[in-house]
């Protein structure tokens, strides 16, 4: 089985914030003996605050790529917003 594991912080170095992003597919470290729990979740914290986008049990593989790619294209949309506008 293939396996995820990336993690990135999100501010810089010279900044005491801990943002950071998490993206995990792989076992979960509860699986027990023969039996292999596959995790997968995709998680975003700043400061002391975490959002954590799990695959649950009624989600199809593709249902999961979905939630992440929508995830993905709404945080480009807004940066994109961000930088054509001048924000207060």
């Amino acid at each position: 089985m293939k396996t995820f594991n990336r993690r990135e912080w999100l501010n810089p170095e010279t900044i005491s914030s801990t943002g950071s992003a998490v993206a995990y597919h792989g076992p979960a470290h509860w699986s027990k003996g023969d039996k292999v729990i596959i995790d997968t979740f995709f998680e975003v914290g700043d400061c002391q605050v975490k959002a954590r986008l799990h695959r649950c049990h009624n989600d199809t593989m593709q249902d999961y790529i979905t939630k992440i790619e929508t995830l993905a294209h709404m945080a480009i949309e807004f940066a994109e917003f961000l930088k054509r506008k001048e924000v207060a």
